[in-house]
């Protein structure tokens, strides 16, 4: 195992720094216990329970293993490994639970950590154990001896008492110290913990997602209010730091977010950051400004794990590395093998059964028109009789091979449970939306709307964008005239986003985009329909 060494020069650094934070820091209590009212008898809370062995006097050496996880959405079973040539199953709950009990035999003293976005992308993130939307997922988690974590912006994706249930549930201390309720109190109520492992004390302080309101539609978070991260951090590191020996951060910011923090909290004290939201691999930890940033992906298809030597107050060695979690062989205990097991025999039954088939692989594409974007926006604009559909394409989270496609894998295409809506707009506007939308195809700033009834053809002249032509039905667009517009609720509620127009007024059709989607299929005939998606050209760069 190759170890890495930080630079004298940043050690040095670091030891100053929390000579100057001993110094002038105030001393309190690290956390509250979180409030557990809310969590439910039924749900299983197994946690290892070893005992911690007695501390250790003086300043170190000691080894320390982080093991972390993110954006987990509800993978609780095994997906082939497209990426692979043998496409060989990956991930899946019962892989977690046994490459970490694999690896915390062979490891020194661990910590496991959890970034966040738990929910959403199987369709257990909508069943209710005990009134938790996701408990299930919650239950088969809590089976894995999880010691922190953070709530990330998809598990509000069932709005926010909800969410407040699964930081409840969990077994681990859930945290978003960087959210407030509208009475000026922490959302989810769990302060920094300090959880001492070998000997040694690790101070956890956890935030949610610094775009938590760019990324979520508005009615799941309405009366949030989002603090600024770093001076939250930097707060709480003064707060914990006399009684700690290493900090770390978990975010559910993305990489890029976590590299800017870490380059304004350099020297503050903090050691780690484990991150979420991205979705990167991290195969080896970045180091930026003395702290180490890590993460592992996403849909556990890895697990991360960090070694540390710890020594005076600050890491001076560490290795990292990422573990494909490869499902073939590996078992878990009865427990959560039984939960598993009645998971996905409930999963299979309602949502295992072949509607259609795909005669070409279905792909998504953000910078531009995709087969299964405009086959979903051609049902959408369908189903609520619209003249033109507009889907972000974000929205769309699976590629898809061609062959037999279930209502698990529509579930999976589109998990978000948005409304189907419609709006209204006169024509001068939708050709606008047609030109802001040209525009985030060249920038990248964001994915663009697919379309549907809709088509235009753009051209970049230096850094302009010009449009050269727009239709709806074949027939240039009549400025004048009102069109109708369907949508999902997220895409109307972020009008400002992928619109550059206010929240326009919108009248809802009762359906989920999913719902709509089954029933289009349902509708020709299940399992003897074949769905030939192409791109067609209704989204044109000349």
């Amino acid at each position: 195992m190759e170890i890495k060494r930080l630079p004298l020069a940043l050690t040095a650094a670091f030891l100053a720094a929390q000579v100057l934070l001993s110094a002038c820091a105030p001393c309190g209590p690290a956390g509250c216990a979180i409030d557990q009212a809310a969590s439910s008898a039924s749900i299983p809370t197994t946690v290892p329970a070893a005992p911690p062995p007695p501390p250790v006097v003086g300043d170190g050496p000691w080894n320390l293993t982080l093991f972390h996880l993110n954006d987990t959405h509800t993978a609780f079973l095994p997906e082939p490994a497209t990426w692979r040539d043998d496409h060989a199953l990956v991930g899946g709950v019962v892989a977690i639970q046994s490459y970490l009990a694999e690896q915390r035999a062979a490891a020194a003293p661990s910590l496991t950590f959890d970034a966040g976005d738990l929910m959403t992308g199987n369709p257990i993130s909508e069943m209710e154990v005990n009134g938790v939307l996701g408990g299930a997922w919650i239950a088969m988690l809590n089976t894995l001896g999880i010691d922190a974590g953070v709530i990330g912006n998809h598990d509000f994706d069932q709005g926010r008492p909800n969410a407040r249930a699964l930081a409840a549930a969990s077994s681990w201390p859930m945290m978003a110290l960087d959210l407030y309720d509208e009475h000026g109190k922490l959302e989810i109520p769990q302060e920094p913990v300090v959880i001492e492992r070998g000997g040694l004390r690790v101070g956890v302080i956890g935030v949610t997602c610094a775009g938590l309101f760019d990324v979520t539609a508005d009615s799941r978070v309405a009366g949030l209010e989002l603090v600024d991260q770093e001076p939250v951090v930097r707060r709480w590191i003064e707060e914990i730091d006399p009684e700690t020996d290493l900090i770390v951060l978990i975010t559910h910011n993305g990489i890029e977010g976590d590299l800017e923090l870490a380059e304004h909290l350099a020297g503050s004290g903090l050691d780690v950051i484990v991150g979420g939201h991205s979705h990167t691999r991290t195969r080896e930890p970045r180091l930026v400004g003395g702290i180490l940033v890590v993460q592992a992906g996403g849909h556990v298809q890895n697990l991360g794990r960090l070694d540390l030597r710890v020594e005076d107050d600050r890491v001076v060695e560490y290795d990292g590395r990422l573990i494909s979690l490869l499902a073939a062989g590996r078992t878990a205990d009865a427990e959560l093998t039984a939960l598993a097991d009645r998971y996905a025999a409930e999963v299979d039954a309602e949502f295992g059964r072949v509607l259609a088939t795909l005669s070409t692989d279905w792909r998504r594409d953000s910078r531009g028109e995709s087969n299964v974007g405009n086959w979903v926006c051609d049902r959408l604009m369908e189903r609520a009789g619209a003249d033109v559909a507009l889907l972000n394409s974000g929205t769309l989270r699976q590629n898809f091979t061609a062959g037999p496609v279930t209502k698990l894998q529509l579930n999976q295409l589109m998990p978000f449970g948005n409304l189907l809506e419609i709006f209204e707009v006169v024509g001068a506007e939708l050709e606008r939306i047609c030109l802001v939308n040209a525009r985030a195809a060249e920038s990248g700033e964001h994915g663009i709307l697919q379309v549907g009834g809709l088509r235009y053809a753009y051209t970049v002249e230096g850094e302009d964008v010009r449009l050269l032509e727009t239709s709806i039905g074949g027939q240039p667009i009549d400025p004048e005239h009102v069109y109708t517009v369907a949508c999902p609720d997220y895409v109307a509620m972020k009008a400002e986003l992928y619109m550059d127009m206010p929240v326009p007024p919108t009248r809802s059709t009762g359906v989920t985009i999913t719902q709509a989607l089954v029933e289009a299929v349902e509708a020709v005939g299940t399992a003897n329909m074949t769905i030939d998606a192409t791109t067609d050209g209704r989204i044109a760069r000349r």
